[in-house]
């Protein structure tokens, strides 16, 4: 493969590396919720799903691809990086560094 070749994903690999990201922040977000703003673990569990489906909606009106595929993909990748960023962020004590 020549290294100027312009390398382009397909629409799935772009919902899915965007979703990988959204998570990360989706987690970090979580522990600002609860630590920061006191918000019980079950309205911040809720406050995570509610982002996780505006993201996957937003891409795709984005993306132009079909809303329940757009749901689907990256499904597993998402909630494991979200509980992941939660988990390791809140038993660190980030925020304890930085607030």
């Amino acid at each position: 493969m020549n290294p100027q070749e312009e390398i382009s994903l397909k629409t799935s690999e772009q919902v899915y590396r965007i979703k990988a990201v959204g998570a990360i922040i989706t987690g970090a977000l979580c522990v600002y919720l609860n630590k920061v703003m006191l918000l019980q673990e079950h309205i911040t569990l809720m406050a995570g799903i509610s982002l996780y489906v505006a993201l996957s909606e937003g891409l795709a009106i984005i993306m132009k691809t079909d809303r329940n595929r757009t749901i689907r993909i990256g499904m597993g990748a998402f909630l494991f990086l979200w509980m992941l960023t939660w988990t390791l962020f809140n038993t660190l004590n980030v925020l304890s560094l930085l607030f």
